[in-house]
């Protein structure tokens, strides 16, 4: 029964409407066509043949629009996986650097899939777009710089890091090629001239046939062509079985590469909810990217994610439904079936020039400013993902970016603790002011606190607790409503404040009490500590336990009081 629910389900995602045919397979064309330039460019990131980017482009977003929860998120190769990809693979060298992509793919595809089938959506929250942003800002510039020999015919090589081999550039300009150069130019410039008008969805393919048109029919020799680096063959990919034995050495990247895929393609779903308003099911997405990367490991595929880009393009050419996806795919594979070779006639200074732009676009001031208006751990996290980025291997800056965002978090949530003291009014009602910093004697003090209760959070409590150090004949009750755990940090605060309270013959209450927060008392030996006539259940009424707890430290402050 399960099963042909799902099968209905899909069924029902699939059916397409007659009004929106048309509107998705023109849709579907120019995501083929305006694809094409683009995978070609993120495949010589990666260093490797360009014809893997096109053939990923022909299964992952016909995979993706047959099982993905966003009716619009198109799955492809993205800029975000290509340059640590490329970052991985120089380990394997050349010789062994295909064989080494068909087996990461596979292994991001096998992780991405388990996390989908175990729904496993929320896993995208251990990235904050904070580091995101500093991440995605990183690699644009690295995408640049990247770019800058190709771009002008430089052919020196000096060993080092990306800043070293730039600075080699800038000190040997004089030893580029004039023809190089202008071709790489003129296809940035047309570019950005063309993503100003109406042809914004079709500027890379215009500018890159442009490109490869002049360079042809001006007979310019010393202009690098894509068909001296790889031969690019009519047909789609054939059946290839990954080398398992790389399986050790690549599942940590792999592991990281999923799940920045996975938080990617998350923004990218947020920011395209379906057409009733609703958000997709992340976990579907995450099943979608993981069947598109693990059969994308058998027909020599790139790691594919949620293209922000592609999307982009895809729903302002006209989407109506996933359909648009699919026809894209189908598109590109015809165009591989019969004009594959073509692609060995563009201009690496052209791929050059049409990268430089998509690194530029990436560096989103609007999406940087928002950061850093924010919150000042924010703009940190942003800017030392940024560094890291630049400076150490892509797939760990991404694991960084996770523990920084942990750290982010912990060390704003810790902050923003805030201890009130609760007062009656006067008028029957009871108000909330700022927790005294001394316990006064011979009175009632409930506190409550707001924020997190976690192991961080508990020693900035602590230190607002009032100090009753000099206080004789007090009860301090304080109130637990609505918190379902309490933390073992938080049972050992809340032990030590007993100790300091009866050192001088004060108490502490506890009210709303949970079940679970009370059976966790009971087996910490809690409530034996404070007495069983201390500790007051939550109940159904507003403000019960609270009164209940509020009248009995009364008493005992009253009693106290007459016997001395």
């Amino acid at each position: 029964m399960a099963t042909a629910h799902a099968d209905d389900g899909m069924l029902d995602r699939l059916r397409a409407s007659r009004a929106n045919l048309l509107p998705d397979l023109m849709a579907g064309v120019t995501g083929a066509f305006s694809y094409i330039p683009q995978g070609m460019a993120y495949a010589l990131v990666a260093g490797v043949s360009p014809i893997y980017g096109l053939y990923t482009g022909v299964f992952a977003p016909v995979i993706g629009g047959l099982l993905a929860g966003s009716s619009f998120i198109v799955i492809t190769v993205t800029n975000e996986l290509a340059m640590p990809t490329g970052g991985i693979l120089v380990a394997f060298g050349p010789e062994s650097a295909a064989r080494a992509l068909f087996t990461l793919t596979l292994l991001i595809g096998i992780i991405q899939l388990a996390f989908g089938l175990l729904k496993f959506g929320k896993i995208t929250r251990f990235i904050s777009h904070s580091v995101t942003t500093g991440f995605i800002a990183g690699v644009g510039v690295l995408l640049v710089l990247g770019q800058l020999q190709k771009l002008t015919g430089y052919k020196g090589q000096v060993p080092g890091n990306i800043f070293v081999r730039t600075w080699n550039w800038l000190l040997h300009l004089n030893q580029g090629d004039w023809r190089t150069t202008l071709v790489g130019v003129f296809t940035l410039g047309v570019i950005i001239l063309l993503q100003r008008t109406r042809l914004k969805a079709v500027a890379l393919v215009v500018a890159l046939l442009a490109a490869t048109l002049g360079v042809f029919l001006l007979h310019w020799d010393s202009v690098a062509l894509v068909g001296a680096l790889s031969r690019i063959p009519r047909g789609l990919p054939s059946f290839l079985v990954p080398d398992i034995r790389l399986i050790p050495q690549l599942f940590i990247p792999a592991l990281s590469l999923a799940v920045l895929g996975l938080s990617v393609a998350a923004g990218v779903s947020q920011n395209y909810p379906e057409l009733d308003g609703t958000m997709p099911d992340a976990s579907r997405d995450f099943v979608a990217q993981g069947a598109a990367n693990l059969i994308g490991g058998f027909f020599q595929g790139m790691p594919a994610g949620g293209s922000i880009s592609r999307t982009a393009t895809s729903v302002s050419a006209g989407a109506k439904s996933r359909w648009a996806n699919i026809f894209a795919g189908l598109v590109l594979g015809i165009v591989l079936l019969m004009f594959a070779g073509f692609a060995e006639l563009v201009p690496m200074a052209a791929l050059a020039g049409l990268l430089i732009s998509i690194g530029i676009g990436v560096l989103s001031p609007d999406r940087i400013a928002k950061v850093w208006n924010t919150h000042v751990a924010e703009r940190v996290a942003m800017a030392i993902t940024f560094v890291l980025t630049l400076i150490i291997p892509l797939h760990w800056a991404i694991f960084a970016g996770v523990g920084l965002t942990l750290l982010v978090y912990i060390y704003s949530s810790s902050t923003k603790v805030r201890l009130v003291q609760i007062v009656h009014s006067g008028d029957g009602d009871f108000q909330e002011i700022a927790a005294p910093a001394q316990l006064p004697s011979h009175s009632v003090v409930a506190l409550h606190a707001y924020g997190n209760a976690f192991f961080a959070a508990v020693y900035t409590l602590e230190a607002a607790l009032p100090a009753p150090e000099n206080t004789d004949n007090s009860v301090v009750i304080f109130g637990l409503r609505g918190r379902e755990s309490i933390t073992s940090s938080a049972v050992a605060m809340l032990e030590r404040y007993i100790r300091r309270l009866q050192a001088r013959g004060n108490k502490l209450m506890l009210f709303g009490i949970e079940p679970p927060v009370r059976h966790t008392l009971e087996r910490t030996g809690l409530v034996q500590a404070i007495g069983e006539d201390c500790v007051f259940a939550a109940s159904a009424k507003i403000g019960g336990s609270f009164q209940e707890a509020w009248g009995a430290a009364h008493e005992i402050v009253r009693k106290k009081a007459q016997q001395a």
